[in-house]
């Protein structure tokens, strides 16, 4: 076991990958670390393409399980898994003050832990995750997300999603058990990494002379309907797509269709995107949903005019309703483009303070406390 004379923090993902439930907990880590704090972050896969406090205990526990399309025989493994984890974490860390689970794998698997003090942390919202399988099989599905989000308390990152949550399981026995907390945002980290040497020249941009978009490439971030609108607008400044993901070639042959491919930029993934996105003239979020919406607060802390589409559940929560825009409005997010772009400083909207590191890791330690002493009083 892990000695030390600290409280013990522990954070478990599927892996450390480049999107915003990562972020959230590498930002997460290091608050808890400067709070004096024992941290461990426990992966499944060994994939690093978020960076770690060095200060942080990095450990991982591979599942290697092969994927069922049964869900019984899922179960059985995942039960397997969870007690893998447990007799790791007791052994090698120690009983932790809180254990933060993310993405609904973790989350599914850790229903069945026999550890203490587990929230689960909802980083979007289960309707649309599930909305195909809550549309051909609706009871079954229903009665499997009340058995994973029914084991654990449960904070999602946005009030929408906390809403959507609650619908699908029930308000009965679940309210007390529920809470919303935003996601972190590191001012600080993020405005000192944007700081970081980096040659926009190199990819032919200039500074606050290009559009930056920054997603993975996955249906949900609206790629195509961003290159469609901004196809609409006079294209004064560069589109730049800033990401990885399975449907980039489509959009790259997308852009080619539109006869814009000499203005959209594909930059890749990139570790530390804040250089790029504190020189741009404006950020644009296009999602069709989000738990939380992390590249607005990101636009915010650099001073960096944003606009997104009116998702469900997180932007309209982050920004006022001039800078937002109906989902699959291709003519008026082509306007508001041209608008944010001519009236630039209109659309830059202040961070809320709250969202600091140390206030939202506060808010987890209270929210397990709180519903831990419930517990503790229906049983007694």
């Amino acid at each position: 076991m892990t000695s030390t004379d600290h409280s013990v923090i522990l954070l478990i993902l599927k892996a450390l990958e480049g999107r915003g439930a990562e972020r959230m907990v590498t930002t997460l880590a290091r608050a808890y670390i400067d709070m004096d704090y024992d941290v461990h972050v426990l992966c499944l896969e060994d994939t690093m393409d978020m960076c770690l406090d060095s200060r942080v205990h990095y450990h991982v526990v591979p599942y290697n399980q092969p994927l069922f399309n049964i869900e019984t025989e899922q179960a059985t493994a995942y039960k397997q898994v969870a007690a893998c984890i447990d007799e790791y974490v007791l052994k090698n860390i120690g009983i932790p003050e809180l254990i933060l689970t993310n993405i609904y794998k973790v989350n599914w698997i850790m229903a069945y832990s026999d550890l203490p003090n587990i929230v689960n942390v909802l980083h979007t919202a289960l309707s649309r995750q599930f909305q195909e399988k809550l549309a051909t099989m609706p009871a079954q599905t229903t009665t499997h997300l009340k058995m994973v989000y029914g084991a654990h308390p449960c904070s999602c990152v946005s009030e929408g999603a906390r809403q959507d949550l609650l619908t699908l399981i029930g308000h009965h026995d679940h309210r007390t058990r529920t809470t919303t907390i935003y996601n972190p945002c590191d001012v600080s980290q993020i405005q000192q990494l944007a700081s970081e040497p980096f040659s926009i020249k190199e990819f032919g941009l200039t500074d606050k002379g290009y559009i930056i978009h920054v997603a993975s490439f996955d249906a949900m971030k609206g790629h195509r309907e961003l290159l469609l609108a901004y196809a609409k607008t006079g294209r004064k400044l560069p589109l730049v797509l800033v990401g990885k993901g399975r449907l980039e070639d489509e959009i790259k042959q997308l852009a080619i269709e539109l006869k814009i491919e000499d203005k959209v930029y594909f930059l890749g993934f990139h570790a530390n995107p804040y250089p790029l996105i504190a020189r741009a003239a404006l950020l644009v979020m296009t999602s069709k949903y989000e738990g939380f919406g992390y590249v607005i607060v990101e636009a915010q802390s650099l001073a960096v005019p944003v606009i997104s589409t009116d998702c469900p559940f997180g932007p309209r929560e982050l920004l006022p309703q001039k800078n937002l825009v109906a989902i699959d409005d291709i003519e008026g997010l082509a306007a508001l483009i041209s608008q944010a772009l001519d009236n630039a400083n209109q659309f830059i909207t202040p961070l809320n303070r709250q969202l600091l590191p140390k206030h939202i890791a506060q808010q987890y330690l209270y929210f397990a406390h709180s519903t831990k002493d419930i517990m503790d009083e229906n049983i007694n």
